[in-house]
């Protein structure tokens, strides 16, 4: 049993040292932007569609067949003779204003490069979006923190195994619990 758990706790937290690292440096980029250039290369173009749709999802859905546009549809705003909107997906924003009368989509591209799509999957929220790279990456971020409490319960176990250690353990468990709890009420009162 002991091998098994040792065995299972190696492999949960090389697995998941990938994942900590992405919400690590994005942490970092978050906390000192002003360390990393996040100026977003922008693009514009013009492109024409069916005139007369009237519908967003249909606009969108039709940008994204012909033109390989990827993301999930946010931010619609109709007008009775224009439809704005946005095809958003991690580091890239495709902001769409389409003239109904003429099938004119008028497509601003802001890419923010490898750090700014860390940036946005740091803020992901929920699952089953639109975008389905989106989804693998909640059911991932999902399965990684089943995994990083599974960690902690196996290491908690594994060294309370090692007799010579159990009162510094205990000291250091209650010493990072005490220090976590503080923090945690610090944020939520600041």
């Amino acid at each position: 049993m002991y091998l098994w758990l040792r065995n299972t706790h190696l492999w949960l937290g090389l697995v998941s040292v990938l994942f900590l690292a992405v919400y690590g440096i994005s942490s970092v980029q978050m906390a000192h932007n002003t360390w990393f250039s996040s100026r977003p290369a922008v693009s514009e173009g013009t492109v024409f569609l069916e005139p007369r749709i009237e519908s967003a999802r249909v606009a969108a859905r039709e940008l994204m067949d012909r033109y390989r546009l990827r993301g999930e549809l946010a931010a619609v705003r109709p007008g009775s003779d224009r439809l704005a909107f946005r095809i958003v997906r991690p580091g890239t924003v495709c902001e769409v204003e389409y003239a109904v009368a003429s099938g004119e989509a008028r497509i601003r591209t802001s890419r923010a490069g490898f750090l700014g799509m860390l940036n946005r999957i740091h803020h992901l929220g929920g699952l089953w979006h639109d975008y389905a790279l989106l989804n693998v990456w909640g059911v991932a971020v999902g399965l990684v923190s089943a995994a990083l409490i599974v960690l902690g319960g196996t290491g908690i176990y594994l060294w309370f195994k090692i007799h010579s250690e159990r009162v510094i353990g205990t000291t250091l468990l209650v010493l990072s619990l005490g220090y976590s709890l503080t923090l945690i009420v610090l944020l939520r009162t600041a």
